[in-house]
């Protein structure tokens, strides 16, 4: 999956007739890295939205989830930890102990530090 996103990164990237120094100048200034390899896989996903706005005709690949491993990890032990497992709640959640992010587009980093104080609730909790 993530091939298939740097794939459609490039793609993009010719469709808008971007060359390389425009180009890596776009990934240092919204993913502070110098190319494309580099970003996260949700990052990746916000890279090909932001090359759709800028008039890209690529779509994202549709599968059963865009998410991470790690966000499916954070998804399955809110819902099991939860009084009210939902995405909005997550959100909040999420928002409370201070990720600027909504849950299904956190970075790795993010989504450990999240799933780590979801471990310590659960185990609060006894779950």
């Amino acid at each position: 999956m993530r091939n298939k996103l740097l794939q459609l990164v490039h793609i993009g990237k010719t469709q808008l007739g971007m060359d390389d120094e425009t180009y890596r100048s776009l990934l240092s200034q919204q993913f502070y890295q110098n190319s494309a390899k580099n970003i996260s896989y949700s990052g990746l996903i916000k890279l090909v939205k932001l090359l759709q706005s800028k008039g890209a005709k690529i779509q994202l690949p549709k599968s059963k989830s865009t998410l991470s491993p790690l966000q499916r990890k954070v998804w399955a032990v809110w819902k099991s930890t939860a009084d009210n497992p939902t995405s909005q709640a997550l959100n909040a959640y999420v928002a409370r102990i201070g990720v600027d992010e909504p849950w299904n587009m956190m970075n790795n980093s993010q989504a450990s530090f999240v799933l780590e104080t979801l471990k310590k609730w659960q185990e609060r909790k006894g779950n």
